[in-house]
């Protein structure tokens, strides 16, 4: 197999990676891969598909023919169970400290000659181990069911605006028998750090990723409220076309929202062939994972992520009269955009989003979840002044295990 890195993506703009490059494959042996079932449009709604490695299904789909349905996922076999010598192979070196992109491209190149033959965008990136539904991902339902998060656009009535899909969610790929919580916990004094070691996902379909190594740096990722740094595989998602002298063009290649020109290095290639009939899917039984000791509380769920985009889009610029006004305003839009200051200032100034969450939570006109994302956020950036607003909060409060700000306030310490 030959892999070869075309370009760098400039991801200054990119919402969910770090850091991204382009590469074609060539001479892939195609046993990690997509098959789809060719159904006419007018006799059905949805395209069976399923990502396999080998003759293992590890995730079963059904994909609408509307960009902003949702499609049917099933859990597959458990990748467990396809035996894979080359993930074996590369789980010592996946599993050591982080240091650049390029390197981690070569530690897994053993994963990367299972694909087909075409081009991939691989990223850094980071995304929420929940099933964008807010449970955690492991915990899917096993039967062909409807996931929010499986549909390539999302539409917001609230901002008038929509967003594409992107890698954030995951979905598992191991049996949940597989997983060992005190195993996972291995991973917790490294899991928030820069040079954590990184999962392997899939880009799979709309907002949703298949994870096919990492289920317990998920876990322990899960149980600190943090996001799992994760490489991400992303196939060829879609062409895109223009008029040029009077005839239309394919000029442009998808992959996710990344979206690249076609060029002499990068030409269009046919997508892999339809297979005739992929038979019934068959339902795999999980037992689900316990999530009382999980934070997953603190991750937006689908609609709640595209809603914080889409606040963008409206207010991008961070300002303290736009911050002061949103406090005390009970617009819908108003809550989303301070989240995207949160969220942008934790990354960024967290002595300046530490000051504004006190103000969320001492204004009387703030309103109940803006004062819940405010503790939301002061449990997940622990500081001495994060501590204090806290200690205040429990004292000026009288003790109400129904109260769910007054949980998280209580569980800073846990």
């Amino acid at each position: 197999m030959k892999l070869e890195i075309i370009m760098e993506i400039d991801t200054k703009e990119c919402r969910w990676c770090s850091s991204a490059v382009l590469t074609e494959i060539s001479g892939g042996r195609g046993t990690l891969t997509k098959v789809s079932e060719n159904n006419d449009i007018y006799d059905t709604f949805y395209n069976k598909s399923m990502l396999m490695l080998g003759d293992k299904p590890l995730i079963q789909c059904e994909v609408p023919m509307c960009g902003t349905c949702s499609a049917m996922l099933a859990r597959g076999c458990g990748i467990e169970k396809a035996n894979s010598p080359e993930l074996a192979e590369i789980r010592d070196r996946i599993n050591a400290p982080f240091t650049d992109l390029t390197t981690s491209i070569e530690n897994i190149m053993p994963i990367l000659g299972l694909l087909d033959d075409g081009y991939y965008v691989i990223a850094d990136a980071v995304l929420y181990p929940t099933d964008g539904e807010d449970h955690f991902f492991t915990n899917v339902i096993d039967k062909l069911h409807p996931m929010d998060a499986a549909a390539n656009y999302i539409y917001s009535f609230d901002f008038d605006s929509g967003t594409d899909g992107f890698p954030s969610f995951l979905y598992p790929t191991q049996s949940n028998s597989c997983l060992n919580t005190e195993r996972a916990k291995h991973y917790l004094d490294v899991i928030d750090k820069d040079n954590a070691p990184r999962a392997i996902a899939y880009y799979h379909y709309g907002f949703l990723c298949a994870l096919l190594d990492g289920h317990h740096k998920a876990y322990a990722a899960a149980m600190k409220g943090e996001m799992l740094k994760t490489i991400v595989i992303i196939p060829v998602a879609a062409y895109r076309s223009s008029k040029k002298d009077g005839q239309i063009v394919k000029d442009r290649v998808c992959f996710a929202d990344i979206v690249i020109p076609l060029d002499d290095k990068v030409k269009y290639r046919p997508f892999k062939p339809f297979v005739k009939d992929l038979g019934r899917f068959k339902e795999y039984v999980n037992e689900p994972v316990p999530e009382n000791k999980l934070m997953t509380y603190l991750y937006p769920d689908v609609t709640e992520l595209c809603n914080f985009y889409s606040s963008v889009n409206d207010k991008a610029k961070i300002n303290d009269e736009l911050i002061e006004k949103s406090i005390s305003s009970d617009s819908e839009a108003d809550e989303y955009y301070l989240r995207y200051v949160m969220r942008y200032l934790s990354k960024t100034d967290i002595d300046r989003a530490v000051i504004i969450a006190a103000k969320i939570i001492h204004s009387e006109n703030s309103g109940y979840y803006k004062k819940k994302m405010a503790m939301q956020f002061l449990v997940k950036h622990k500081c001495p002044e994060s501590e204090m607003i806290v200690t205040d909060y429990l004292i000026d409060h009288d003790p109400d295990v129904n109260d769910p700000i007054y949980r998280l306030a209580d569980s800073y310490w846990e």
